[in-house]
């Protein structure tokens, strides 16, 4: 059980890296906050650390004087950092440098009190706690806190005798240590749940059995590469295949090594396109692969390696080893395709020619001849 919390502890303090989309969406999510945060609330706490003063007049009316004047600076000085476009920095190095004079305005005005730090202490360190939310990154932390308490050493190394000094130092030290550890926390929660939403994301865009994208995840895509090829004038191409007498296989082998021959065809088809292409599973033993960029010459190049790439292909099963083909129907994106059920049906029309033709073939929709004339298996 000690190992195991171990390792618990471990993991939230030094987490593993999240997929690049996750991180990059936890970030912008954690920017989001900071910003509503450095402009809602950091006003609000601008004011307490000014209405604060009143518990200056408590410890030493004296030097009120002195205190407000200082409280008011630090707290217009934070301001620049409440609105983004001040300063050049974004949300959570707004933050920070919020935090940051806040720490001063506390600090400062302690220093300047009779006993300030004996009776202010525990002010002074609160705002440590802070930082918990305003960072997720070990480095952030060190930077957020580092300024606020190199400020208080200074000032108090003035006002305290040496055992005040040391035990206010290991009270604030205590302090940073417990907040760390609140941050790790709070990011181990937050990428716990970002883990968790790019798993839902995942299963409600890909197909369960062969991990590629899904029907309703393509027709999304499709539509966004269509809308860029009409405004730009770009090519855009669309493959469907289908597996050969897929049933065939089914009623011969069984069902299991379908679903392996299925997925031996995605994993085919996901080493042979590139990463702007997208290729998915649209129902059954139909592929739809979507290849942006792509003129007619480089997608028919495409399905004619894909058509042989599957020709090569082995499954083994308990009845022997499994081979299949496929059948590709390629169309091109034009001005005539008002959207893309039209061009889905251009390349579906081509892939039936290709059945029609003896199967294990490409036929491309223009012209509906075949591409490569393999004879029938």
């Amino acid at each position: 059980m000690l190992t195991g919390s171990c390792w618990v502890l471990l993991d939230i303090l030094n987490p593993s890296p999240l997929p690049p989309d996750a991180e990059r969406r936890l970030r912008d999510k954690h920017e989001t906050l900071m910003a509503l945060l450095a402009s809602a609330v950091a006003p609000m706490l601008g004011a307490l650390v000014i209405l604060f003063v009143v518990w200056d007049y408590f410890v030493d009316p004296t030097r009120v004087a002195w205190t407000l004047p200082v409280r008011i600076a630090f707290v217009a000085l934070s301001a620049l950092g409440y609105r983004p476009g001040v300063l050049p920095l974004g949300a959570s190095a707004r933050c920070i440098y919020i935090h940051w004079m806040f720490s001063a305005a506390i600090i400062l005005s302690d220093f300047l009190l009779t006993d300030g730090f004996r009776y202010g202490l525990v002010g002074v360190v609160a705002g440590v706690f802070f930082v918990s939310l305003i960072t997720q990154t070990t480095r952030g932390f060190l930077l957020a806190v580092s300024a606020p308490f190199a400020l208080f050493v200074a000032c108090a190394a003035v006002d305290r005798p040496l055992p005040e000094l040391a035990n206010d130092i290991v009270f604030y030290l205590l302090a940073m240590a417990i907040a760390f550890v609140l941050m790790a926390m709070i990011r181990y929660l937050r990428r716990s749940e970002a883990l968790l939403e790019e798993e839902l994301m995942r299963q409600a865009t890909h197909d369960s059995l062969t991990g590629l994208l899904n029907r309703g995840r393509l027709n999304e895509l499709a539509a966004r590469e269509m809308a860029l090829a009409r405004r730009h004038g770009r090519p855009l191409a669309v493959l469907m295949l289908d597996i050969d007498r897929f049933k065939l296989v089914n009623d011969t082998y069984g069902h299991d090594v379908g679903d392996m021959v299925i997925r031996r065809l995605a994993d085919a088809c996901r080493e042979q396109m590139r990463t702007v292409d997208h290729v998915g599973r649209f129902g059954g033993e139909e592929f739809v692969c979507i290849l942006p960029e792509t003129d007619q010459s480089a997608a028919l190049a495409c399905a004619e390696r894909l058509r042989q790439v599957m020709e090569r292909q082995r499954v083994e099963s308990a009845r022997g080893e499994v081979r299949f083909t496929v059948s590709i129907g390629v169309a091109l994106y034009d001005s005539a395709h008002g959207d893309w059920d039209a061009l889905l049906k251009d390349a579906d029309t081509a892939l039936y020619r290709a059945k029609q033709s003896g199967r294990n073939r490409v036929m491309l929709a223009d012209d509906c001849l075949p591409v490569c004339a393999e004879a029938d298996r």
